[in-house]
C-alpha cells in the first residue's frame, strides 16, 4: 500500500484524481467529493495536499477561489498547519 492510498483508505467517501497542471503554484483542489493532486508535482507534496484537501472537506467548505480574500487567507493557512500536523501523526 502506498502512502497516498493510507490517506485514501482513511477518507473512503472522497475520490482522488492525479491531474498534470503545468503551473509550479498548483498543488490540487477539492471540489465536492473529489480531491484532485497534481501528477507534476513530488511524492510528499501529494500527500501533503491530500491533506490538505480533506482539512478543507472536514472543516470548511466555503468558496475560496478567490486568493485576495482575508477569509481564504486564513482557511488556506489553517489547512497548510493542519496537513503538516496530520504528516507528521501519519508519517512520521
Amino acid at each position: 500500500m502506498t502512502d497516498l492510498e493510507k490517506i485514501e483508505d482513511m477518507y473512503p467517501e472522497l475520490k482522488f484524481y492525479y491531474i498534470e497542471v503545468n503551473n509550479p503554484h498548483y498543488h490540487g483542489h477539492i471540489d465536492g467529493d473529489s480531491v484532485y493532486i497534481n501528477s507534476l508535482q513530488d511524492d510528499v507534496d501529494w500527500l501533503l495536499t491530500a491533506l490538505h484537501e480533506t482539512s478543507h472537506y472536514e472543516n470548511d467548505r466555503g468558496d475560496y477561489s478567490n486568493q485576495q480574500c482575508l477569509a481564504t487567507m486564513h482557511a488556506e493557512h489553517w489547512a497548510v498547519m493542519e496537513a503538516n500536523k496530520r504528516y507528521k501523526v501519519i508519517f512520521g
